[in-house]
């Protein structure tokens, strides 16, 4: 019987220590990995770590609630801050005008120290003409929430430089003779035309002030949606600097 429990094979020992060892090393590559990391953002710049931050904000930033942001006075200098991002200047344009325009200029005049008259000369001027309407965003813009309204009171409309197109300009003579030099009235009335472009463009306002509120409207409405977390749920009323009631006079308080 002694020599049947020689012959069985002995039991294998697990050797333990190099899994240990592996743990141990895996545990130290974490530890390392993570005192670089935190010596790392010890040393960064002031200005990375402000950025890092800037951007979690805005990763998280339509957890924000439109009542919070007016509590915190941000909705306005976010909304200019987005606008001129996206446009690239500091207007807001919204509506263009095409129009065909006609001047007409009519002059008289007389001979002979004033004893013979002339006959009377009449030019006009027809050209298309293109008008750019805008709102200043370094102008003044107050935004104001009441209940589920976010009211926008806007700066006044703007007109743009009108765009004259030069190559379709035409001129016809609608009354002259042959004692009156037509192409010197036609001259002035071409050299009228910039100032009665910039006054057409002022009177015009009206016609773009409804374009004008759609425009805006949706624009700020669209920005509150995808901006705040509820932001969906909110209207928006643009009114224009005309359109403000009338402060009251303090004499009669």
């Amino acid at each position: 019987m002694s020599e049947e429990i020689s012959k069985q094979p002995l039991p294998m020992v697990k050797n333990s220590w190099p899994t240990a060892a592996a743990v141990v090393g895996v545990v130290t590559v974490v530890v390392a990995g993570a005192l670089f990391f935190a010596r790392e953002v010890i040393r960064a710049p002031a200005g990375v770590i402000k950025e890092t931050s800037r951007l979690i904000d805005q990763s998280g930033a339509k957890l924000l609630g439109v009542a919070e942001a007016f509590r915190r006075g941000t909705v306005r200098t976010e909304f200019l801050s987005q606008v001129t991002e996206m446009t690239g200047t500091s207007r807001f344009q919204f509506a263009t005008l095409k129009q065909a325009e006609s001047f007409q200029r009519e002059e008289t005049g007389s001979t002979a120290w004033g004893w013979v008259p002339l006959p009377k000369v009449v030019v006009l001027a027809q050209a298309p003409v293109e008008y750019g309407y805008f709102l200043d965003l370094a102008a003044p813009w107050e935004f104001e929430q009441k209940d589920d309204t976010v009211v926008v009171l806007v700066p006044p409309i703007t007109p743009g430089t009108p765009a004259m197109d030069v190559s379709a300009l035409t001129f016809y003579t609608l009354e002259g003779g042959m004692w009156r030099d037509e192409k010197a009235t036609r001259d002035r009335l071409q050299q009228s035309l910039t100032a009665a472009l910039n006054d057409r463009a002022a009177r015009n306002i009206n016609l773009v002030r409804e374009i004008g509120r759609v425009r805006i409207t949706e624009f700020v409405e669209k920005w509150l949606a995808g901006r705040f977390s509820d932001g969906g749920r909110f209207h928006v009323k643009v009114i224009f600097p005309d359109e403000r009631p009338a402060a009251p006079d303090p004499q009669s308080l």
